[in-house]
């Protein structure tokens, strides 16, 4: 059995830290703004990765204007206009870390966790008919 490398599983650690306080802290009607926010992070992680390796579907602009449309959603619900982009650009370089650590590396802990709040952004997407999303309703 091959032991991790220890530089390679603290960021694996810090994502699955995140994902696990996510829970808890809405629990305790934490933000209102979540998952908004961190679907706009998600996406301008996306629009980054994408311009970064060549190897992702879907352009980066395409990405961008999803963070954007996540971005006044989270807006709308609530969200402090003057700290919303401060949030975003913080969770932004774990985003594509999780994307890194999922696309390029295929970890599998990654993979699930992308997918579980890729799985919500779009569920919000849809709840929300962003434009440009591509589920939201015609």
């Amino acid at each position: 059995m091959r032991r991790p490398d220890a530089a390679r599983s603290r960021p694996a650690a810090a994502l699955a830290v995140l994902f696990l306080a996510a829970p808890a802290a809405f629990a305790q009607g934490a933000d209102p703004t979540f998952p908004a926010i961190d679907c706009a992070a998600l996406w301008q992680a996306t629009a980054d990765f994408r311009t970064r390796y060549a190897i992702a579907e879907g352009s980066p602009a395409e990405a961008q204007a999803m963070a954007r449309a996540f971005r006044e959603a989270a807006l709308a619900e609530g969200a402090d206009r003057d700290g919303v982009d401060d949030r975003i650009a913080a969770l932004r370089p774990t985003y594509l870390l999780l994307l890194q650590r999922y696309i390029l590396d295929g970890e599998r802990r990654a993979r699930d966790q992308y997918v579980r709040l890729s799985g919500l952004c779009d569920d919000v997407g849809r709840a929300f008919g962003l434009k440009g999303h591509r589920h939201a309703p015609r």
